[in-house]
């Protein structure tokens, strides 16, 4: 475990100090705390403190009261955002994510009862103190996830906290303790009460996680895709996931381009919509099973063009997930970089090009045709991409069509 402060911290300790200066404590809490006894990478540093969210307001130049209502306030100090939350319990969660009520307390102990799990409710001070009510320390040993006291309380309260065990599975090849799977098992059901946009947030994270393909036998297992989108009326998706060789992913359209690939009954459409995914996903993920379906029929060449450099690491992921394909990333690059164009616009020539070697043609969807044809052809190194060359072809294929 690391005994020295990270980078993040230190300089967060000027928001910690100023808090203190003024008589009020402050710790540094949650993920970054976690992390910081893992020996991993820092994220986002949160601070709990005593002080009320008016009075952290007024200590500080620029401060977003995007959570004021809950306690909450982002404080920007050197330009770096900084969660400053005041102590508090919450009341009961009637939307299945906010509470209904917080209720401002005295100490950091009591702050801590109301976090998810174990590893997460760990208060540090600037002096690397630890207030660890709840044995976070042991379960991080232990890799163990753990609920703050009862779990069935902790994921009727919010149940994306479920999808977050799994997700944390993941991430840091932790295993759920048994009494915490016993219940995301139970209250799986009320995962259907979140948004599908959370649901994605988590389930897009447990994809990227490096243990991730360990971690799709706990969700097989924990009853929550049978009320996630898609899953839910296609059980086996999951079940034959199991078989699957997983790697970290780069993100969720990967996955949908996986799952379509791996059973025809769906498409890249019914993930989109169901999963309420941006256009850019959609278009992604359809790019990667037509360049799937296109390998089993086109040659090579075709296929990288029509992906581009910037798919060709998640086209390797998918063919090494589902058919451990031979191509590495660095024989896709090269037949990439080989090619003698990168896209259409490199052409030789353009559709006005076309309209002066045909003037009796009017123009119409023929152009589109024809720049089509030559695209393919000058890819694939039917002839050089130089415009005399392609008129000549031109021209002669358009004989040989009309005879």
């Amino acid at each position: 475990m690391n005994k020295q402060l990270e980078k993040p911290f230190v300089e967060a300790l000027p928001v910690l100090f100023t808090l203190m200066k003024q008589g009020h404590e402050a710790y540094f809490v949650g993920g970054s705390v976690r992390d910081h006894l893992m020996g991993r990478e820092i994220g986002d540093i949160d601070i709990a403190t005593s002080a009320r969210p008016e009075q952290v307001q007024a200590m500080f130049e620029k401060v977003i009261p995007i959570g004021i209502d809950h306690g909450t306030v982002v404080v920007y100090y050197e330009g770096i955002p900084y969660e400053v939350t005041t102590y508090r319990v919450d009341g009961e969660y009637n939307d299945f994510r906010h509470p209904d009520e917080v209720k401002y307390v005295a100490t950091i102990e009591e702050d801590l009862s109301r976090r998810d799990f174990t590893m997460n409710a760990i208060a540090m001070s600037y002096k690397r103190e630890f207030i660890d009510p709840y044995g976070g320390k042991d379960s991080i040993l232990n890799r163990s996830i753990e609920t703050v006291r009862d779990a069935a309380e902790r994921f009727q309260e919010d149940p994306l906290r479920m999808m977050r065990a799994l997700r944390f599975t993941s991430q840091l090849g932790f295993t759920i303790s048994s009494t915490t799977f016993r219940a995301v098992q139970e209250y799986a059901y009320l995962l259907e009460k979140i948004a599908v946009e959370r649901i994605a947030i988590e389930f897009e994270k447990f994809l990227t996680g490096e243990w991730v393909r360990s971690s799709f036998k706990h969700l097989n297992k924990s009853n929550l895709p049978t009320h996630m989108p898609v899953f839910s009326a296609h059980p086996t998706l999951i079940e034959h996931s199991n078989d699957f060789d997983w790697e970290p992913l780069k993100g969720i359209e990967e996955a949908f381009a996986i799952f379509v690939i791996s059973n025809q009954e769906l498409s890249v459409s019914s993930f989109s919509e169901q999963w309420k995914c941006s256009k850019k996903v959609k278009k992604e993920a359809e790019v990667l099973v037509k360049a799937y379906k296109m390998l089993r029929i086109e040659p090579l060449e075709w296929v990288v063009y029509q992906l581009g450099e910037e798919r060709l690491s998640s086209f390797k992921r998918i063919l090494s997930i589902l058919d451990n394909k031979e191509y590495s990333i660095e024989t896709l690059r090269e037949t990439l970089l080989a090619l003698p164009i990168a896209s259409i616009s490199a052409l030789a020539i353009t559709g006005n090009d076309l309209k002066k070697w045909f003037p009796d043609q009017k123009p119409g969807p023929w152009i589109k045709a024809y720049m089509d044809k030559i695209e393919r052809a000058v890819v694939l190194g039917d002839f050089k991409n130089n415009k005399e060359a392609i008129e000549m072809w031109v021209k002669q294929w358009n004989q040989q069509e009309e005879s």
